[in-house]
């Protein structure tokens, strides 16, 4: 399980939060709000269980299923 950038993306704007909002509740910067949202960076794992709060969602509402890649197990 990895963390979607596209689920996530998804629920920040659809949550009706501002982004400083979100940034104030994750403990990071508007920027890296405004980056998460157009894909530019990957997020943390560490972030995930304050987004799902803030969010109203589940963490796994924000994950996807993957497979390992080659070289990596």
């Amino acid at each position: 399980m990895v963390l979607s950038s596209v689920r996530l993306r998804s629920a920040i704007c659809t949550s009706g939060k501002s982004q400083k909002e979100i940034a104030e509740w994750c403990w990071c910067s508007d920027r890296q709000i405004r980056n998460w949202i157009r894909e530019d960076t990957n997020v943390g794992v560490s972030f995930l269980y304050s987004l799902a709060d803030c969010l109203d969602c589940r963490p796994e509402d924000l994950l996807i299923a993957t497979a390992i890649p080659e070289g990596r197990e």
